[in-house]
């Protein structure tokens, strides 16, 4: 290892971040060689933020999540839960999934709420449908992901659990059925965030699963308010970390734990999971949030082989050299340079960060935080973040940033609310966000418990609409009402040869700018956005060229496409080339 980063592995050991179940909140960690002795955000000047916001109206869902709350402070009980935006049954409306908490206990009762499938019947109308749709109740849900494992055309669910995950095979006619055992993808720990992607390149969607920690109800309570005696969530640090597990798909409808063989042995805390290819050599890679321990990024190595990478790439630890308590993951082109970049939610008294890569050349990727020079910083600090989703809310071609957000239990004297109010950043150009989350409508000047949070275009006229997840209420729907700053064109992916679009880039030339966006594995907080691709455009309404590399490597293009309408795209044979949508 070098100097440098053995320099960066003892800071994050000594200023690991104070987790978010510990009693009294967050202790304030720095370095003297590394740390600024103040932060102050590069932000937008105050005309910049106000010339211009974002709008929401917020809808209430025939859906709340279910904590399970014991009395006896579970560590479970304020972590979930997530949501799904996807197609489920092919009539073009994109449909909501939520995994549902239960109260533990031994076994489900059949009287146990079950996951949830709430169907879109277009007109900003949703059904619940969980029921005729096969969806029982198996246990504590935490998250969701989506993918076509059995790559059958149509697409399946995945749950996490405390306990035994489920994989909810979408048979095609509306109802789902539980393939867990047959595909032997349960995974019996506490279980979080989840991603589907092809990770050995054999054209099939494997699955990668990100595990908290070991605890055993029976011990409960964990820990106790030292002034009432009452039961409280104990820190994260007096759990062992669970390690993460890898399964390959063999093609056959059922997976085999390579976790070993590929190399991978993180233990952390995990909680969300990205997987897309970050060094654009044609290889998906793994960014695993661990909760007040470096993150862990997966390089896929090919041969099946991993090498977490990280610290090396700069987004272990932030720009302090500190460890974070580490929770959802957005992932974005935030300054138009042609790169993603990775944003993470944390603890109330740290910050979101933004990691901007910082190297054009492919398979050399220099990650470096930017959260304050971005205008990030401050507001964050006030809050405990959770979901997170990068989308051009008002078609300026710029990438904006929503937060969900909400603390982690009532304290005695805390300086900082249980509840919390979500955050909303409109990309004001050149590498810098401003707040416009007051002026955003009613549900961003409240104050929630949120976690889950997914983007898409929910009732079709062509922006991009938000869904949370609350604790003690109904989830939401947060509809678009945003006056559009230019035009926007939207593309849905479907592969042949790759069988599934995850871990494709497009990239999007119109007039004089270039656009790339990529279509990701996992993401958010227990959450998955829609898997189409949302353009914003500025002022331009005609794309010149639509390039999309697959994610087995080959490249083909679209050409001379209007903007307001959404293509399907179908994958070509590799030598051949597709001029019409």
């Amino acid at each position: 290892m070098s100097k440098k980063l053995t320099a960066l592995a003892l800071l994050a050991g000594l200023g690991g971040a104070c987790c978010w179940w510990q009693w009294g909140g967050t202790a304030s960690h720095t370095s003297s060689s590394t740390a600024p002795a103040a932060r102050v955000d590069s932000a937008p000047a105050p005309q910049e933020a106000t010339a211009a916001t974002l709008r929401f109206v917020e809808m209430r869902l025939p859906f709340q999540y279910e904590r399970g709350d014991s009395g006896r402070a579970l560590p479970v009980e304020p972590t979930g839960g997530g949501v799904a935006i996807a197609d489920f049954d092919g009539d073009s409306q994109p449909d909501l999934f939520f995994a549902q908490g239960v109260p533990l206990a031994s076994q489900p009762s059949p009287e146990a709420s079950a996951d949830v499938l709430l169907r879109n019947m277009g007109d900003r109308r949703f059904e619940d449908v969980s029921t005729p749709a096969g969806l029982g109740a198996v246990g504590y849900g935490a998250g969701v992901t989506c993918g076509d494992y059995d790559a059958d055309g149509f697409l399946d669910a995945y749950v996490t659990r405390y306990g035994v995950n489920t994989l909810w095979r979408n048979r095609g006619d509306g109802s789902f059925e539980d393939a867990t055992s047959l595909a032997e993808v349960g995974c019996a720990m506490w279980s979080l965030g989840s991603a589907f992607a092809d990770l050995d390149g054999d054209a099939d969607l494997d699955l990668f699963v990100a595990n908290y920690a070991d605890f055993n109800p029976a011990d409960a309570p964990f820990a106790r308010n030292p002034s009432t005696g009452e039961p409280t969530y104990g820190a994260p640090e007096n759990f062992a970390g669970q390690p993460d597990v890898l399964y390959a798909n063999d093609g056959t409808g059922r997976f085999e734990d390579v976790t070993a063989s590929a190399g991978i042995s993180d233990t952390g805390r995990g909680m969300g999971v990205l997987a897309t290819d970050f060094d654009r050599d044609g290889l998906v890679d793994v960014l695993v949030a661990n909760d007040a321990q470096n993150n862990a990024l997966w390089h896929n190595r090919g041969g099946g082989r991993f090498e977490d990478v990280a610290l090396a790439w700069g987004v272990g630890v932030n720009a302090q050299g500190l460890t974070e308590a580490n929770m959802g993951i957005a992932y974005g082109d935030t300054d138009s340079d042609g790169l993603p970049d990775v944003f993470m939610t944390h603890l109330v008294n740290e910050h979101d960060t933004l990691w901007r890569v910082k190297s054009a050349n492919p398979g050399d990727v220099t990650f470096r935080d930017e959260t304050y020079a971005a205008g990030l910083g401050l507001a964050s600090r006030r809050f405990t973040g959770w979901g997170a989703a990068m989308a051009d809310f008002d078609h300026d071609g710029m990438l904006d940033i929503i937060v969900a957000n909400g603390h982690l239990r009532h304290e005695q004297n805390q300086p900082f609310a249980y509840g919390n109010p979500p955050l909303l950043w409109r990309n004001v150009g050149q590498g810098r966000f401003a707040s416009v989350g007051p002026h955003a409508g009613p549900h961003f000047q409240a104050s929630h418990q949120a976690r889950g949070l997914a983007v898409g275009d929910l009732d079709g006229d062509g922006d991009m609409d938000a869904v949370m997840v609350h604790h003690y209420t109904a989830s939401v729907v947060l509809w678009n009402e945003t006056p559009p700053a230019g035009s926007a064109v939207t593309f849905r992916l479907l592969g042949r040869t790759s069988r599934s679009p995850i871990g494709a880039r497009l990239v999007c030339q119109a007039a004089s700018r270039q656009f790339t966006r990529t279509v990701d594995g996992g993401g958010s907080y227990l959450s998955t956005n829609d898997s189409a691709i949302h353009f914003g455009l500025g002022e331009t309404g005609h794309v010149q060229q639509l390039s999309v590399v697959w994610p087995l490597g080959h490249t083909e293009s679209r050409h001379d496409l209007v903007a307001g309408e959404t293509y399907t795209i179908h994958e070509t044979d590799p030598a051949a080339v597709g001029n019409s949508p």
